[in-house]
């Protein structure tokens, strides 16, 4: 490719050079993508495109070191740089040069550098999914605002709050997932919003939930940020094992326990022992969920499960703070036990 004389397909593709030396330094090596993202560099051609010298490659990775400590931002910043060199390429493309082959390839070292990269970010934010799990639901608070039991329920311990409305407009549950997510992060939880890809998206949070009939993990995927999580609820192994192998985050799995709470009376109970052989076959956090209480939440954390999801327990409770210390307690204590 020779240098472009047109100023605008220059600086489009002196940004492409750009974006793929910050690729070589931030981006993991396996699969060959290090070597793959510098043949794409190397192969343009262009007089500013050539291997950098001693003093310019350390100060080039020196302007980048100190996003080696927050993964989060490296990762942000890296999936960034790849959708800007995709942008780049569309330009370039346009002009002729370069050339068609040069384009599939560097799409194709795109994509799975973007799948690498978001992948392990959000890996890294999965982590997090540990401990009691709570679901705000305004049909399951006995009349009380969701906002309300979040906070009670934070207050109290609980790692994670997901958002289940299935009757409110909209608008309203946009404006319920914006509160909830500020709430979530003063409290340094996680926010999971269900159902609805465009609202997860829309009101930044942490997490999208879908049941099985629900959209796709595949087409959620494009809807959502890189950083965005999808998890997902199982009735047993088999679905479990399916739902790995789509690419969710995390996996959900119940009712472990009869529960007449959202709708799920006609669920037949899982029980202990279907946790214990999902977390064997499943590389994923696991939450378990269904009928959990204090009487029986010990044996989640027995069973292998990272997390449990409550429901009643803590919303229908009379003090939801209370209730939940209470199980963060007991779940505390059986994770201890375990180790």
């Amino acid at each position: 490719m020779s240098n472009p004389s047109n100023p605008f397909v220059e600086a489009q593709t002196r940004a492409l050079v750009e974006g793929l030396r910050l690729l070589e330094v931030c981006v993991p090596s396996p699969l060959g993508l290090n070597a793959d993202i510098r043949m794409m560099r190397e192969s343009l051609g262009l007089s500013y495109s050539a291997d950098l010298g001693r003093e310019e490659g350390a100060a080039l990775r020196r302007a980048h070191a100190g996003l080696a400590d927050d993964r989060e931002s490296l990762a942000l910043s890296v999936v960034g740089a790849m959708r800007g060199i995709a942008e780049s390429l569309a330009v370039v493309r346009d002009e002729g040069a370069p050339s068609d082959g040069f384009i599939r390839r560097a799409r194709l070292t795109l994509d799975r550098a973007e799948r690498k990269v978001a992948g392990d970010m959000r890996a890294k934010i999965a982590e997090r999914v540990r401990g009691i799990y709570v679901i705000v639901d305004p049909e399951a608070t006995r009349g009380r605002r969701v906002e309300d039991v979040a906070r009670q329920s934070l207050e109290g311990g609980a790692a994670v709050v997901q958002l289940r409305d299935k009757v409110g407009d909209k608008g309203e549950t946009l404006e319920t997932a914006n509160r909830l997510k500020s709430l979530c992060d003063e409290f340094g939880a996680l926010f999971v919003m269900n159902d609805h890809a465009d609202l997860a998206r829309t009101a930044g949070a942490d997490v999208l939930h879908v049941g099985q009939t629900d959209l796709p993990v595949a087409e959620a995927r494009r809807i959502l940020e890189a950083r965005q999580l999808i998890g997902n609820s199982n009735g047993g192994l088999d679905e479990a094992r399916r739902s790995w192998g789509e690419g969710v985050d995390y996996i959900a799995v119940g009712a472990v326990y009869r529960t007449t709470t959202m709708g799920k009376s006609g669920r037949r109970a899982l029980g202990p022992e279907t946790i214990r052989r999902v977390k064997e076959a499943v590389d994923k956090p696991l939450v378990a969920i269904g009928g959990i209480n204090a009487g029986n939440i010990r044996e989640m954390a027995d069973a292998g499960a990272d997390s449990a999801c409550v429901v009643s327990a803590i919303t229908f409770a009379d003090n939801p703070r209370a209730a939940a210390a209470e199980l963060v307690g007991l779940w505390d204590g059986a994770v201890f036990l375990t180790q």
